[in-house]
């Protein structure tokens, strides 16, 4: 009886074991083009009757695809690859008789719209790109900036200038917010030409928000300009080099990483930069009081930049619509100024006397930032809760050796015939920010945002000098000139904003934001202090109606503020030139702008206009002002705030693309500037019209392989208090070609091809007008190579599991 019982029990166990390996099959395929030939990574879904995915899969490089453990049951297929038209496979059956199904060889059909190999094109970013209240400048086919700097990149967007030092500037106004992945930064919160740091290569694209809501901080009169850091979002793991050479010469290299999964993202990049040129400046002044008196001044020099950039990023993805993301960047750089400048004092026409200035002026930066903050994702698209918080840190070392030889007219030196001067200038800046954002979307047709924001800013200069005593053949320290200058700012701020569409053609947003702002400028040396504490509003509308499809009308308004900074209000005097002195005003006040914008645009097949007449009205203006002291013939430059100030502008941008391989972006922007101002009892004014164009052209040639751009510029004359200012333009042009199917690019570029591009200015007070001009190294010629590499099979592995294949969801969404 056992025996049997046992045998009963081994003969199920083995029906039940062979009925459990008989209800999987499996299924393959071959996937081939229309020339027979295997298409890799195509993907191989099967679905349920009723269209529900169970799984799939990828071919290899010879194009099979096996998928096995499918449940006996009835199914149909569906094949894809990029590129190609999706092939629909009739329904089967697995069962008993049909454990193992071949489905055969499946062949593939090209897409009409990609039959010429342009497979980028389809997918490939608009180069500009419009929302409510910003404008997007993708810039992944901007060969003009390859191997330069941020700056270069900025330079080449319609809207923004950059000047000889780097300071920017849009739409003519040097008062601009400018932040990186949407932040304030160490790199852009420093002195002028910090950006220089940041390599064009890490740059993805840059936004420009000309009227901004209430959401964005309001510093900036002119507006913001956000830089967005490249982000890999491609799963697996990628990573790629760049590295160019220049005359100059210049070297730049990068490297950056990328690797991502359903859980995390990593990723890393580095930059290093090291240039060498030549800076020039000349000056003459001239005064008109009894004698004539001029001052004619030559200076030539060089500059040496090295910089290095990081940023080690990770965004852990938790539960569904749950990220937190932390980042630490930083950048140093170590740059040397030399120059050996002659000064002729004339009276009038005779030389009077004459004496050499050599000068060496080490500069060493270090910023660094670390970030951290967490995005909640609601569902169903209802809106999102999003919590930053930064701390930046940065610290400029500036070290200034001075060196004067005075000469008769006759070339014989006179009894005190040599000045000395060392001058030490440090500067630390710390800032904490840290917000909550809200994003709620009512329904289809109504949002609503909130925030609230803080923000911590402590920065300290110090400053020294010491000279040579021509009496005691001493070196001692100036007092009239060292200083310690404290600034620490607190700003709390929130805002609401209301968004709604009640009508398919038409849409507004209104806000406002409150802040209270506490500031401390302190002379510590003096013990003096100059405490300043305001309430401001600021708020914003905007309206956008859209007639028909791809053309659409705007209006908008906001209120903003540019608030003294510490080198504005410093008032210790900087040495580099002791004819030409700089120094802050310690009695600034904010100044505010309300500026009004109606803009259209309007889409068409190969060309899309946008058109934004713009008025700003401001309030206690601040700008820079010239002071000349007759006596020693020196010149103070420095700031005030003039009365009014109004500007009327006209900006016109067109993408006027008539054939697949030949694009071009057209800009134009012009105003008109009326200035007065009442400074130490001297009535001031001026007015004129200012302009400038941009052109930016690009071809490509031998089935997508090749591209030639061409990329010019000119700036007319803008209009100061007391004088006048401009840029001079320049023409670059550069071509790439890729290899080794799209992995490798070889570039070569030439900018300022007829070494046209300088900067000069014109400035007036009384019976003085002084004239200067700068021009430094701008003709070079580049070649850039760049390779990208990385686990592509790793990838599509990734991707295998999120079709079905290990039931994950999602894709590339991430």
């Amino acid at each position: 009886m056992i025996l049997r019982l046992t045998s009963l029990i081994s003969f199920l166990l083995c029906m039940t074991m062979a009925l459990t390996s008989y209800g999987q099959g499996r299924v393959k395929a071959k996937i081939v083009n229309d020339k027979n030939q295997p298409i890799e990574y195509a993907n191989l879904r099967i679905f349920k009757p009723d269209s529900t995915v169970l799984t799939g899969g990828f071919s290899n490089e010879s194009g099979l695809v096996e998928i096995d453990k499918l449940p006996f049951g009835s199914y149909y297929g569906v094949v894809s690859a990029f590129g190609f038209l999706d092939r629909t496979i009739a329904r089967f059956q697995l069962d008993l008789k049909s454990v193992r199904l071949d489905l055969g060889q499946i062949v593939l059909q090209t897409e009409s719209s990609l039959e010429f190999d342009e497979v980028e094109i389809v997918s490939e970013k608009k180069i500009l790109e419009t929302s409510i209240d910003k404008r997007v400048y993708n810039l992944e086919d901007d060969l003009t900036a390859q191997g330069g700097s941020a700056t270069d990149v900025l330079n080449n967007i319609p809207s923004i200038e950059v000047d000889n030092q780097g300071n920017i500037s849009l739409r003519g106004n040097d008062n601009v917010l400018i932040l990186i992945d949407g932040r304030p930064s160490a790199l852009t919160g420093g002195a002028a030409g910090a950006l220089e740091a940041l390599p064009a290569s890490s740059i993805e694209r840059v936004e420009i928000v000309t009227n901004p809501s209430s959401k964005y901080d309001p510093d900036g009169t002119a507006g913001i300009i956000n830089i967005v850091l490249k982000k890999n979002k491609l799963r697996g793991m990628n990573a790629g080099i760049n590295l160019t050479g220049a005359t100059g010469p210049l070297f730049n290299g990068s490297a950056n990483f990328n690797y991502r999964t359903d859980k995390f993202n990593l990723s890393a990049n580095y930059g290093y930069r090291w240039s060498y040129g030549y800076r020039d400046n000349y000056n003459n002044r001239f005064s008109f009081i009894g004698d004539t008196i001029n001052l004619e001044q030559i200076r030539e020099g060089t500059d040496r930049d090295i910089g290095h950039t990081f940023k080690v990023g990770s965004d852990f993805f938790l539960k569904e619509g749950h990220v937190i993301g932390v980042s630490f960047s930083g950048s140093a750089s170590d740059r040397i100024r030399t120059g050996d400048q002659i000064n002729f004092e004339r009276i009038n026409t005779e030389l009077n006397r004459y004496w050499n200035r050599i000068t060496e002026d080490p500069r060493v930066r270090y910023n660094a930032d670390v970030n951290a903050d967490y995005k909640w994702d609601f569902k169903e698209k209802k809106g999102d809760f999003a919590v930053v918080v930064t701390h930046s840190y940065g610290e400029n070392e500036n070290i200034g050796e001075f060196e004067e030889f005075y000469f008769n007219p006759d070339g014989t030196q006179p009894s005190f015939d040599r000045l000395y001067q060392f001058q030490q200038g440090i500067m630390r800046n710390h800032m904490f920010t840290a917000s909550a954002d809200l994003s709620r979307n009512v329904n289809d047709k109504m949002r609503y945002e909130a925030g609230l924001k803080t923000i911590n800013n402590r920065r300290f200069r110090s400053n020294y000098l010491e000279t040579l005593d021509s009496i005691t053949g001493m070196i001692l320290p100036d007092s009239n000139v060292i200083n310690d200058f404290q600034f620490d700012e607190d700003i709390i701020s929130a805002y609401g904003i209301f968004a709604h569409q009640p009508h398919d053609k038409f849409k507004y947003q209104v806000g406002m934001r409150i802040e209270q702002a506490f500031t401390r400028p302190q002379l510590l040396t003096t013990n003096e202090n100059f405490e300043n504490n305001y309430l401001s509003f600021f708020p914003s509308a905007h309206l956008v109606y859209e007639p028909v499809e791809k053309r659409e009308f705007a209006i908008s308004y906001s209120r903003r503020i540019n608030r003294p900074n510490m080198w504005n209000l410093n008032p210790f005097p900087i040495f580099d030139d002791p004819l030409n002195l700089r120094q802050g005003n310690p009695e600034l006040q904010p100044e505010y702008i309300n500026s009004i914008e109606v803009s259209h645009q309007q889409i068409r097949e190969k060309l899309t206009l946008s058109g934004s007449l713009y008025f700003r009205q401001t309030t206690d203006k601040i700008q820079r002002v010239r002071f000349f002291d007759e006596a020693t013939l020196v010149s103070i430059n420095t700031f005030a705030n003039i009365d009014q100030s109004y500007d009327y502008g006209l900006e016109l941008i067109a993408m006027y693309n008539p054939y697949k391989w030949w694009k071009n972006t057209i800009s134009f922007n012009g105003f008109e500037s009326r200035l007065a101002a009442n400074i130490d009892g001297a009535e001031l004014r001026n007015r004129g019209i200012s302009w400038n164009a941009k052109i930016n052209s690009t071809f490509t040639m031998f089935k997508n392989t090749t591209t030639l751009q061409i990329n010019g510029q000119y700036f007319a004359p803008v209009f100061t208090v007391q004088g006048f200012y401009q840029r001079r333009g320049s023409i670059d042009v550069a071509m790439n070609r890729v290899f080794f199917d799209k992995k490798m690019t070889i570039g070569l570029r030439c900018t300022d091809i007829f070494d046209m591009q300088g900067f000069f200015l014109e400035v007036t007070q009384g019976p003085t007008t002084q004239y200067s001009e700068y021009k430094w190294l701008t003709r070079r010629f580049f070649i850039t190579a760049s390779y990208k590499f990385g686990r592509l099979d790793e990838m599509k592995q990734q991707r295998r599991r999120a079709t079905g294949g290990a039931g994950g969801g999602g894709g590339d969404d991430f």
